[in-house]
């Protein structure tokens, strides 16, 4: 059946006027009522009655309208997905994220989002560095949100932020007072960091920055997330160092101070395989623009 006859039998149902409906539909009266006729025979029913110029619909006719209207609204809006597909205005994203994207990006990103493109769904989970990587190879995620280095062989890397590392302190430490800390201050200080083998690059940095201050490392405890260190900190167990999205985390039992000199810092980026769809690539352009613009 071809759909411009349902849009004629519409029309003309609308109108009840055949000579108004073509109007509307820019052809001739002639050939719409020929075309009216080709539909009734291939519905196999009549669906106007005609008393001289006047037309109605019939039973049937009412029934057909009905289905009609489905029909193309149906027709219309897979018509409209299509071409948000083609776009990358409409599917779905399953996104990997470490906990400073959920602080420092996604509040500025996603809400925005979906108010953009209401028919992308977005799915989160929360992954490590290395999790988010075996994700994305085995395409399991589409993109990922994950501290550099990385691998950037079969990666599309965009840098986001840039994230200073900071001390974490118990409320009643020596150094809580103080407006700055430097990591020589935390030599021998019992140290709360990062389990090695989950954050091993994060590590290693703190590692090397002790070596280089000449301080020595005393650590008490390697811990899995940023609250549980935080948590133990309040507890004064020992100190920490952390990226400052954790300053975000309020406890009564901590205290946060910058770190010195100010160039510890790490860098988020964002990351997909290479040649992901349009809309991985949408997702990520929307990032950046709406990042840098502030």
């Amino acid at each position: 059946m071809d759909l411009r006859h349902l849009r004629y039998f519409v029309t003309v149902a609308q109108e009840l006027n055949v000579t108004r409906a073509a109007a509307r539909l820019h052809i001739a009266q002639p050939s719409l009522s020929l075309r009216i006729h080709k539909l009734e025979q291939e519905v196999g029913a009549e669906l106007f009655d005609r008393v001289g110029r006047s037309i109605r619909l019939t039973q049937a006719g009412r029934l057909f309208l009905e289905q009609a209207h489905k029909t193309l609204a149906d027709v219309d809006r897979g018509i409209t997905l299509a071409r948000q597909a083609a776009k990358g205005e409409t599917g779905q994203l399953s996104i990997g994220y470490n906990a400073p994207a959920a602080f420092k990006v996604f509040p500025k990103i996603v809400p925005a989002f979906r108010r953009k493109w209401p028919n992308i769904h977005l799915t989160f989970h929360s992954l490590l560095g290395q999790q988010q990587l075996d994700g994305l190879r085995r395409d399991e995620l589409d993109l990922g949100f994950v501290w550099l280095p990385v691998a950037t062989e079969e990666l599309d890397v965009q840098e986001l932020l840039k994230e200073p590392l900071i001390a974490v302190l118990p409320a009643g430490h020596r150094l809580a007072r103080a407006s700055a800390v430097r990591i020589k201050d935390l030599s021998q200080e019992p140290m709360i960091l990062p389990a090695r083998d989950l954050h091993p690059d994060t590590y290693r940095d703190i590692e090397q920055r002790f070596a280089s201050a000449g301080a020595t490392l005393n650590v008490a405890y390697q811990l899995e997330n940023s609250l549980s260190m935080i948590n133990f900190v309040a507890m004064g167990i020992g100190c920490s160092i952390l990226p400052d999205y954790a300053s975000t985390i309020r406890h009564d039992g901590v205290v946060y101070r910058p770190l010195r000199p100010a160039n510890f810092t790490k860098t988020l980026a964002i990351i997909k395989k290479k040649g992901r769809t349009d809309l991985a690539r949408t997702f990520v352009q929307f990032t950046l623009q709406t990042l840098r613009a502030g």
